[in-house]
């Protein structure tokens, strides 16, 4: 497919940024919500204050296995004797100027505005100003993530063939249609994993379509080949994806041997940098754990499992799964026929990225991903699944469509959208630690997973119910104070009303009105450019 060159603004792109970072920083908790957050803001903040990757580790019993001595979750012994993170150094690294702005901040930050984050959830620090300030900022660096892997999608659609408005509709299905939104209000490595992932495919295919064209194109594959190799500093489930990205990178090659031949020099750059990534990845855990090949996960955090009960529910359960809480993916499934005509090495990489993915995670007694919305260690192919949407955004296509089924497909992808704005305000963990409490750690994932009443979005309409019940009664008061959301811009709010300590809640609606700005700048593109 042909690549489009047609000349139009770019500010549709920032108008798409800038709306999902806003909304997303409005949604998010500000806080640390998961053990493994917390190891990774830890080294955060090892690599600024001391220049070492070595941490403290949490002081309380987290995600240990019941044979597991308390506070000794997501950290191991290294060779040193000191305890390092199990987890990728990479978002620690990208988290660094978040600290650092936090840390300038803080002398100017009132006392009071740690309170705008909930103090009746699970912690896992000692509560202070500045502990739950820093962690704040922190736990902000994936909203400006997840804005930036939707651009990433819109500009890699773009290159695929496919027009602006398509490529942007669909980009903004993936950042607020589907689970994205709920993972950008996390600390967790799934919207970096997005990035390098969909920046390597966004970069082959600017190769594959610069190559005969341009003397410079072959930087575009050297690109790719880095990011990949540096996906597994991100997350180590990213190794699975390299094989896809690198048959997608030699298809022209394989059907067209000469071109093989003339790009050898090319391929041997590549893959040296796409090997130096890995080649890191060794040293680094030699360097830590004495072992090239030990992440530090040891045996204590999951083993091989026959697939077949995770790869059921990551696809059907009510309580975890992909199309449940990204229901957009429903509608890409039925047009990945169409992508495969029109492109089909894109096609095959998609559905190559999510077989061996999924396979993979199925077979690990983690595959659930813990305490999350939706099968969390599929969330970053969510963008690429959602590829095939673009074909069906295109006008010709488009108005092919009967108009009960346009209505349909506008309405599912509202749908959703709600669904993610009402999953996104609550929280996740009390959800989750009530059912542990009630039924105990060996059947709660069953009961999360497969019992309806237990789906989060039912769970949280009833966690309401006290504040509707005193909003009926017309006690703003007590609505006020009894619900249970958990999103800044409402902690900032309520925060405000409660000490008249307003600058956090100006400060939020300011990000309430650049939203509201960038979303009709943006929907008035679309609507003329249809």
């Amino acid at each position: 497919m042909a690549r489009r060159t047609e000349s139009r603004p770019y500010w549709p792109y920032l108008a798409l940024v800038l709306l999902c970072l806003s909304l997303f920083t409005c949604t998010a908790p500000g806080r640390i919500t998961y053990p493994d957050d917390e190891i990774v803001f830890q080294t955060t903040r090892s690599l600024v204050e001391d220049g070492s990757l070595a941490i403290p580790g949490i002081a309380k019993r987290t995600g240990e296995r019941p044979d597991r001595a308390n506070g000794t979750f997501g950290w191991a012994e290294g060779r040193d004797g000191k305890r390092y993170g199990i987890f990728g150094h990479a978002l620690s690294l990208v988290a660094v100027p978040a600290y650092l702005l936090g840390k300038a901040t803080l002398p100017k930050v009132p006392e009071r505005w740690r309170y705008v984050v909930r103090s009746d959830l699970f912690t896992y620090h000692q509560r202070s100003l500045e502990a739950d300030w820093l962690r704040l900022v922190v736990s902000l660096s994936n909203c400006l993530l997840t804005a930036l892997g939707a651009l990433l999608l819109a500009l890699w659609l773009r290159v695929l063939g496919h027009a602006r408005r398509p490529a942007l509709l669909t980009a903004l299905v993936y950042a607020l249609g589907t689970s994205a939104w709920f993972y950008a209000g996390t600390f967790l490595s799934e919207p970096l994993s997005v990035i390098v992932l969909l920046g390597s495919a966004l970069e082959i295919s600017r190769w594959h379509h610069e190559r005969s064209t341009s003397p410079h194109a072959r930087r575009h594959l050297w690109i790719a080949a880095a990011l990949a190799g540096l996906s597994v500093h991100v997350h180590l489930l990213n190794l699975i994806a390299i094989p896809c990205l690198l048959a997608y990178a030699a298809g022209p090659s394989r059907r067209d041997k000469a071109l093989l031949t003339r790009e050898r020099n090319t391929w041997l750059i590549a893959l040296a940098l796409g090997a130096v990534g890995l080649i890191l990845l060794g040293l680094d855990q030699w360097w830590r754990f004495g072992n090239p090949f030990e992440s530090g996960r040891l045996d204590h955090y999951g083993h091989w499992v026959w697939p077949f009960e995770g790869a059921l529910t990551v696809l059907v359960a009510p309580g975890r799964s992909l199309l449940i809480y990204s229901p957009p993916i429903v509608l890409a499934v039925l047009a990945w026929p169409a992508l495969r005509r029109r492109d089909r090495d894109a096609a095959w990489l998609i559905a190559a990225l999510f077989l061996s993915r999924w396979l993979f995670v199925s077979c690990r007694s983690d595959w659930h991903g813990g305490w999350a919305i939706g099968p969390r260690y599929l969330v970053p192919l969510i963008p690429f699944l959602l590829v095939p949407l673009a074909g069906l955004f295109e006008a010709e296509r488009w108005s092919k469509l009967l108009p009960r089924a346009r209505v349909a497909i506008v309405g599912l992808l509202i749908a959703s959208v709600l669904l993610q704005a009402w999953i996104a305000v609550h929280s996740i963990f009390q959800l989750l630690w009530e059912i542990n409490l009630e039924y105990g750690r060996d059947a709660y994932w069953t009961i999360a997973d497969w019992k309806p009443w237990a789906m989060p979005p039912a769970y949280y309409w009833r966690l309401q119910q006290p504040a509707l019940e005193f909003a009926r009664a017309g006690n703003w008061q007590a609505a006020r104070s009894s619900a249970q959301f958990e999103a800044l811009a409402f902690g900032a709010w309520r925060l405000a009303a409660v000490t008249g300590v307003d600058g956090l809640w100006r400060i939020m609606q300011g990000m309430g009105l650049l939203a509201g700005l960038s979303g009709a700048g943006l929907g008035w593109w679309l609507w003329r450019d249809r």
